[in-house]
Order: structure tokens, then C-alpha cells, then sequence
């Protein structure tokens, strides 16, 4: 799954140049992993979450929701002042993301939370487009190719990471890593398809 979660990062920007093309393939496999992350979301995971955390699992979402806008807004900063710490700021958010990623990708061994990994596979495709769209316009290709590589790489730390976090805090954990990542891909899902359409 970890391999996996890296590759569709990457495939990520190149679905979204297939996608700018059009064409009938390209937007009923766009619409087909939009359909099964909310299908994921709506039947399996919010449920779960509301059950474990209660109402904190709506707050938890919240953040996550609001954490990817906060990077958008971010590196978009950074990239027209050449601010420095708004910079840092976004790659320790980004870093932050791919942890939380990283670290979900082991719930497959813990059966309460077995649908978590597949949500993060198909919504890293929303990832690796969104980090594509923000980055390559102000920096570059180069740049925009590092950032992804940076973020698999961190993917990976968190994945190996995550015995020691869930050793320390039990299954709790791993529902606040859950409510967050709900959060964060239902921001993808509802920008996402702004980001498509609006580029046809």
C-alpha cells in the first residue's frame, strides 16, 4: 500500500494532463475515483470516526479541511514575495499531510480502520495534482518534481514512524490521524473538481 500510495502521487500530474486534454476515457476515470472516495467517505469512514471520537471527530475534520487551503495559501505567498517562512511554513504543512498519510497506511492491519488506506491511495491522485497545480506555476517543473519527492519521502518517515506513535497512544491515535485525513480529503474532493473543470 505505502508503494502504491507513492506511485499515484506521481501518476497524479500526469492524470491531470490527460485530463486538460479531455477526452471520454480521462473524465470517466476522474469521475469514477471522485465516486469511490465519496462512497468511501459517506458509508465507511465518517461513520467510523463519529463513532470512536463523537463530536471531536467533526472538529478534527475541520482541520483537515482547512489545512490544505492554509498550504495553498502558503505557497502562493511564498512563490509572489519569496518569503522565506511562508515557504518553510508550507513544506512543515506539507510534511505534516504526508506523515499523517504515511502513518494511516498501517491501519490496514488494524481491522477498524481497514477502508483508510485505500481512501489515501486514490486521494494521493488529488494530492499529486493539487501540489503540481500550486507549485509548477511559480517555480517549475524542477521544482514541482522535488516537492512530489519530498513529500513521498516524508510519506515513507511517517509510515515508519507510525509503531512508535501508535506503541504510545493505542488505537486513539490512529482515529485522530483518521478525522484529520477525512478532513483533508474532502478538501481534495471539493477542490479538486474546480481545479479540473476550471482548466478544461
Amino acid at each position: 500500500m505505502l508503494l502504491l500510495s507513492i506511485i499515484v502521487l506521481f501518476i497524479g500530474p500526469l492524470l491531470y494532463q490527460w485530463l486538460r486534454k479531455g477526452g471520454f476515457i480521462a473524465k470517466a476515470f476522474d469521475s469514477l475515483i471522485i465516486a469511490a472516495l465519496i462512497i468511501l467517505m459517506v458509508f465507511l469512514l465518517i461513520p467510523e470516526s463519529w463513532a470512536e471520537l463523537g463530536y471531536w471527530s467533526i472538529v478534527l475534520m475541520l482541520g483537515g479541511y482547512l489545512l490544505p487551503g492554509l498550504l495553498e495559501q502558503l505557497i502562493k505567498k511564498a512563490a509572489h514575495t519569496l518569503h522565506m517562512v511562508s515557504l518553510v511554513l508550507a513544506l512543515l504543512g506539507l510534511a505534516l499531510h504526508a506523515m499523517l498519510d504515511g502513518a494511516a497506511l498501517t491501519a490496514m492491519h488494524d481491522a477498524s480502520h481497514s477502508n483508510l488506506p485505500l481512501a489515501i491511495v486514490l486521494h494521493r491522485f488529488g494530492v499529486g495534482i493539487m501540489l503540481w497545480m500550486m507549485v509548477k506555476p511559480a517555480y517549475g517543473k524542477r521544482a514541482a518534481s522535488g516537492v512530489l519527492g519530498f513529500v513521498a519521502l516524508v510519506t515513507v518517515g511517517g509510515y515508519l514512524l507510525s509503531d512508535i506513535f501508535l506503541g504510545l497512544e493505542g488505537s486513539g491515535f490512529m482515529a485522530v490521524i483518521q478525522a484529520l485525513i477525512i478532513g483533508m480529503i474532502v478538501h481534495s474532493l471539493v477542490h479538486r473538481g474546480h481545479a479540473v473543470h476550471h482548466h478544461h
